[in-house]
């Protein structure tokens, strides 16, 4: 999945059902020195005869090196750094569905056959 194929699914999303919803918001991811901004997902929220349904695409930095620190003193935990690229980018599309409770459920991909 990239930027255009994100962009023609939205498209059609919009042709063929109510859109209710439609945004981006930043990933986060927290570590030892705190939350730090790991990517960003534009969301798509829309009724279809299936209820609520969530598209998000995620865009975040490809990682290029894991490093892993210890300590070998006890009671000292271990870390993982991760290095990012500047210019390379992962895209993802998850979807989801709103439950009987009102939360957010995965959609698995295996479903979509």
């Amino acid at each position: 999945m990239d930027l255009d194929r994100w962009e023609q699914v939205k498209e059609n999303i919009k042709n063929n059902f109510q859109v209710l919803e439609e945004g981006s918001e930043d990933l986060t991811v927290g570590t030892a020195d705190g939350d730090i901004k790991s990517g960003t997902a534009q969301f798509l929220v829309a009724e279809t005869p299936m209820g609520k349904i969530k598209l998000a695409f995620e865009s975040r930095p490809v990682v290029t090196d894991k490093k892993f620190i210890y300590s070998h003193r006890a009671g000292q935990a271990a870390r993982t750094e991760y290095q990012f690229s500047d210019t390379e980018m992962t895209y993802k599309i998850k979807a989801y569905k709103l439950n009987d409770d009102e939360e957010w459920e995965e959609i698995d991909a295996a479903n979509f056959n």
